[in-house]
């Protein structure tokens, strides 16, 4: 009977134990089903997000309008001014990428985008809640419509300009180019997906296993970690569709 520091561990803490299998078999069932490992409660969360979500629109809507006819604004840090700085850091991101004009008209999707990403990464930092992005499934969706946004947006703005433009500058080497390029892109979708889909998976079983300690103090710098973690994921995954976006749609006309 081997008694090495991994042997102490488990019978220290046998939740590690429990983790060692469970991590890849999530990982695994996650990775070819989506759905399996969690069953439904990934669907049911992210119903309860995008209820949220809306529910937060309405009201942001309506103190908004009655926020107009006082004389001073309120002061104070409420829901309100927390969708305000979601809303304008989001705005300023995306203005600073593809320009104030297609910012704004980009926004509805970005926007939305970000407020469901980081909702659905915070609620798995709530013991016995599931994130809609911890499995595969759901963040397939969001790239794949980013992936149609960024080509179909493409074709509107530049017609076969952007078609064209994937080949390459040269007659001879553009069927190369191009099976790149559409390799490229197919990666785009899978590497948002991926990227998402770890870092909530491993941040969540980071979590798991502090809270599985029974003392209240103990996962708090991992809550505060992880909550870091959620904002960074959710600006990484709208910065990336917001590159995307604003390469696809640039001038391809003009003259360089």
């Amino acid at each position: 009977m081997s008694s090495g520091p991994s042997t102490i561990l488990h019978y220290l803490f046998p939740q590690v134990e429990k983790l060692d299998h469970s991590i890849t078999e999530q990982f695994g069932a996650g990775l070819l089903m989506g759905t399996e490992s969690h069953g439904s409660a990934h669907i049911i969360m992210a119903l309860l997000v995008t209820i949220f979500t809306l529910f937060m629109a309405l009201r942001y809507r309506s103190h908004r309008a009655k926020a107009d006819d006082l004389a001073f604004p309120e002061t104070s840090f409420n829901a309100r001014s927390f969708i305000e700085i979601l809303c304008e850091s989001t705005l300023g991101m995306m203005e600073g990428v593809m320009g104030k004009e297609a910012a704004r008209y980009f926004f509805p999707l970005i926007g939305t985008m970000a407020f469901f990403i980081l909702f659905s990464n915070l609620a798995g930092l709530i013991p016995g809640l599931t994130p809609p992005t911890d499995v595969i499934s759901t963040n397939v969706v969001m790239a794949l419509i980013v992936f149609f946004a960024t080509h179909i947006y493409g074709l509107k703005k530049n017609g076969m300009e952007h078609i064209k433009h994937m080949c390459g500058p040269i007659l001879v080497l553009a069927p190369l180019i191009l099976i790149i390029e559409i390799i490229g892109h197919v990666a785009r979708p899978l590497s948002l997906t991926l990227r998402l889909f770890g870092n909530m998976v491993g941040d969540h079983k980071v979590l798991s296993i502090f809270l599985g300690f029974g003392i209240f103090f103990v996962p708090l710098p991992v809550m505060i970690l992880g909550t870091i973690v959620c904002i960074v994921q959710t600006l990484v995954f709208c910065l990336l569709s917001v590159v995307y976006i604003g390469m696809a749609i640039e001038d391809l006309h003009h003259d360089h």
